[in-house]
């Protein structure tokens, strides 16, 4: 009996680390490679203060979201884990961010939706720069 509680207390401790090591393991899907973009937003011919960005794949893909400040996209990022935007055909929308603007609507809100979004094609090569001029009427 005591063998068999030694031996116990010796692969316990080797199980626990074990499954502790699998259960930590990433199981986030490998995401492809991103490319930077840069973007100037522009609502009448002025820079959009405070706004948000998604650029939407048009083939099944992570998108990559954004926000924008005095006209210009910061913090760019696909599915939260890396810079940059996937290389491939997307649609971009812009649109409020409630949180920062409260009630007050800046970007009308048809630039938000999906199915009228901007067409742009990010490309391997670069330069991917875009220049989104949006018209309240």
């Amino acid at each position: 009996m005591r063998s068999f509680v030694a031996t116990s207390m010796g692969v316990a401790p080797t199980i626990v680390c074990l499954a502790l090591l699998l259960g930590c393991s990433n199981s986030n899907p490998k995401l492809p490679p991103t490319v930077p973009v840069s973007a100037k937003v522009t609502l009448d011919g002025k820079p959009v203060p405070k706004a948000l960005i998604a650029f939407s794949p048009t083939t099944p893909g992570p998108s990559s979201n954004g926000r924008i400040e005095n006209g210009e996209v910061v913090d760019l990022w696909t599915n939260g884990q890396k810079q940059g935007v996937i290389v491939g055909d997307h649609k971009v929308t812009i649109y409020d961010d409630d949180n920062e603007t409260g009630s007050i609507d800046l970007v009308p809100d048809r630039y938000g939706q999906i199915a009228r979004g901007f067409d742009v094609t990010v490309s391997e090569e670069g330069p991917n720069e875009f220049d989104f001029q949006l018209k309240r009427k």
